[in-house]
């Protein structure tokens, strides 16, 4: 009984891994992560997460693009304002890619599925038309940076 309770234990960390999604994280204050974008299809499939790093560029995985029939950037939506990415919200924009730009150095091809090297890959996209006052603010900061680094 004492084999069977420790094998038990010790198989439930081992399936809960294996699940995707976020295991024993808090729910976010609503709207309190506006660089937060989810990568999608024009069918609203959500394929990755991404962040806003620029005003007009979103940092994800250059794997992001492999997981989809449509591996094309005439297919892919930049979400963001979302809190909850299965519902439709006013704060919700989405955002066309123009471009992707994989590092140079990725293979997509890679036989070693667990070899993540260089697996990053920045989307191009239009600016946001609309912003609220924190994502305003963060563009504002953007474009100060780019400033001072120039």
């Amino acid at each position: 009984m004492v084999l069977y309770a420790f094998l038990l234990l010790l198989g439930i960390p081992v399936a809960g891994g294996m699940e995707s999604g976020i295991i024993g994280g808090k729910e976010a204050k609503p709207h309190s992560r506006p660089y937060m974008a989810s990568i999608q299809l024009e069918n609203k499939h959500h394929t990755c997460g991404g962040m806003l790093i620029k005003e007009d560029y979103v940092l994800t995985a250059a794997h992001c693009l492999n997981r989809s029939a449509f591996s094309s950037r005439d297919h892919f939506e930049v979400v963001l304002g979302a809190h909850n990415i299965k519902q439709d919200e006013k704060s919700q924009q989405r955002i066309k890619v123009l471009k992707y730009i994989r590092h140079p150095k990725f293979q997509p091809d890679n036989s070693d599925k667990n070899d993540y090297s260089y697996d990053i890959m920045l989307l191009k996209v239009f600016s946001p038309s609309l912003c609220d006052s924190i994502l305003c603010a963060l563009l504002a900061l953007f474009k100060l940076f780019s400033v001072i680094c120039s």
